[in-house]
């Protein structure tokens, strides 16, 4: 067995929220461990079919650790988002909604990047960094709570002395199931089937959103004549549709997303995964903390998945920052909990939002539909309404972390 090894800090997870929880931890003069059961950084990893929308105040946080700067030409701004719904027996759609994005004072509320794009710029980032050590091709075996710290033991034979296990292993984590941890759980009975594709049109930044009684499709620009799909539809189907040959693939595709793309054909290969709603019912415990997938998944339809995990960050770094510079131990129970308090609304917020539209649009009841369209024209002939919309996919309400707010 090795010595003990010591640290402050212990994440276990290198995906994009692990992997900039680490840079964000040792911008601030914490010394971090990193541990990815990867054998490679996930960095590097070319996962080239997923991408995501970013908020403008996570791109504040990237800008403030240092990681903008190589995703500058990368990015694709988000002009404008239009709604829609398709009529079940002929599939003509009907906007319901657009919202322009464009502001001649601030940037745009969001952005569109890849998956490889942001995991590379971490990668370099990471690498850079002399208060991050990450050990790769190995993860977490068992914690055991010590005093004044955790000793965390890795299946390398390695042991771990941390004042702070920080857990972002992702949806279903692993680590949250071997301690019995409760989950807040709903199966949505959809799969989302993402993939990327290249079309004869230009998008002119416009993300498009149409709702279908399955559930709804998403496409989202991306650089050049290239667009994300996001694809619920019903788990079933979904899967079947998913498995298919790659013309039958696209011709359904092409019949759902008619009104928007011209000539569409697969620039990567499809991806597949389920959806449902889960929330750790606490994130929180003696030393160790749960932070984005790993404490909260949600529905993908409103792009607000990892922007949630983003802004896990900015808090957890904020509240260990202050609690450190007035002698506190970072571990403690009652400096975690200050954490808690403060993510707990944004957590219930956006995950009863995003449960209650997908709810609200993915059946054919009459009354709802119609309650629906009424709702959200409603909304686009309010500037009041829509400033609200703006400002939340921005990612610019409640208490905002000072690594959101620009320096």
């Amino acid at each position: 067995m090795n010595n003990l090894k010591r640290t402050e800090i212990l994440i276990a997870g290198g995906g994009i929220v692990g992997s900039l929880m680490a840079i964000a931890l040792a911008e601030n003069g914490f010394e971090v461990v990193l541990v990815d059961p990867s054998s490679e950084t996930s960095s590097q990893t070319n996962r080239i079919c997923r991408s995501y929308a970013i908020s403008r105040t996570s791109k504040i946080l990237l800008k403030n650790l240092g990681v903008w700067g190589n995703l500058d030409e990368k990015f694709e701004p988000i002009t404008k988002i239009v709604l829609s719904e398709a009529n079940k027996e002929a599939m003509d759609v009907t906007k319901l909604a657009e919202f322009d994005l464009q502001d001649e004072i601030k940037e745009p509320t969001s952005y569109m990047v890849e998956d490889l794009e942001i995991r590379t710029a971490l990668n370099l980032k990471l690498q850079a960094s002399k208060n991050v050590e990450i050990l790769t091709n190995c993860k977490v075996l068992s914690e055991e709570v010590a005093k004044g710290g955790s000793i965390i033991s890795l299946d390398n034979d390695k042991r771990i002395y941390a004042s702070l296990f920080v857990i972002c292993d992702g949806p279903k984590s692993s680590i949250a199931k071997t301690i019995n941890k409760k989950f807040i759980f709903k199966d949505y009975n959809q799969v989302a089937i993402v993939a990327n594709v290249n079309h004869k049109n230009r998008h002119k930044g416009e993300a498009h959103q149409i709702f279908f009684t399955g559930g709804p499709i998403a496409s989202l620009p991306l650089k050049g004549n290239r667009s994300a799909i996001v694809w619920s539809e019903e788990k079933k189907k979904g899967f079947h549709v998913s498995q298919s040959k790659k013309e039958n693939f696209l011709e359904e595709l092409k019949a759902k997303l008619s009104n928007v793309l011209v000539d569409i054909s697969l620039d990567s290969e499809k991806y597949v995964f389920p959806l449902s709603l889960s929330i750790l019912r606490d994130f929180v415990d003696e030393r160790r903390v749960f932070i984005g997938d790993s404490a909260h998944t949600i529905h993908p339809l409103a792009g607000q998945g990892l922007n949630l995990g983003l802004r896990d960050i900015a808090s957890l770094t904020e509240i260990l920052v202050n609690g450190k510079k007035i002698g506190e131990d970072i571990g403690s129970i009652g400096l975690l909990k200050r954490y808690e308090q403060w993510r707990s609304f944004d957590r219930f917020l956006l995950s009863s939002y995003t449960d209650g539209i997908n709810a609200l649009f993915s059946n054919d009841n009459k009354i709802l539909r119609a309650l629906r369209r009424l709702g959200l024209k409603a909304i686009d002939s309010s500037t009041n309404l829509k400033t609200a919309f703006m400002n939340e996919a921005a990612g610019e309400y409640g208490h905002l972390p000072i690594l959101l707010k620009e320096m």
